[in-house]
């Protein structure tokens, strides 16, 4: 494997985020159903990519960095947090995760392949899994922080339900005490 031709990718890969973001929002929009109504648009759809560039780029610069991953891995749950807020079904967080990885591959991997010669076999095979483990890790980050932001909102409202339901025996209680307190009163009038 040659390590500064997988820097060389992350190079171009940064240099080229300004071709790659718009293919990815615009495959992201043809595959998902965006109907949601925290959706923000292009600009919210593509808000995460320039740090995983980033991240990605330093990735392919120095394999083996367990920086580098915490970072993407913390731009990830940010993202699944993000993606929570908004609307966004689980699926949707998912899917927009392996549409970069498909675009990065089978458009900018074979496009680097083409104009370096030297990226091949074990380079283009390192550069590929890289790729491939920072869209998992990006997707079981995001997933996982979703999964978080989804159980604290069901809790809340378990927490408001369980307040709504004191209330509402407090209340039937005090309805009760007033009616026997009528009774008893209207028992001792006669």
């Amino acid at each position: 494997m040659n390590e500064k031709i997988l820097s060389e990718f992350g190079d171009y890969l940064l240099s080229h985020r300004d071709e790659i973001t718009p293919e990815w929002v615009l495959a992201v929009q043809r595959e998902i159903d965006f109907s949601s109504p925290g959706y923000g648009g292009d600009s919210a759809l593509a808000d995460h990519l320039p740090e995983l560039f980033q991240h990605l780029a330093a990735r392919l610069r120095a394999p083996q960095s367990q920086h580098e991953r915490r970072e993407v891995s913390r731009t990830a749950q940010a993202h699944g947090k993000y993606r929570w807020r908004q609307g966004y079904k689980l699926d949707q967080v998912i899917r927009e995760a392996s549409i970069i990885r498909q675009i990065l591959i089978r458009t900018w991997v074979k496009a680097f392949a083409g104009e370096t010669t030297a990226f091949v076999d074990e380079t283009r095979s390192a550069a590929e899994q890289l790729i491939h483990e920072a869209v998992d890790d990006i997707v079981a980050d995001s997933a996982e922080q979703y999964m978080e932001e989804q159980q604290k909102a069901v809790s809340h409202l378990n927490e408001r339900l369980a307040e709504a339901l004191a209330d509402l025996r407090q209340q039937k209680a005090a309805t009760q005490a007033k009616k026997t307190k009528g009774d008893i009163s209207g028992d001792v009038e006669s």
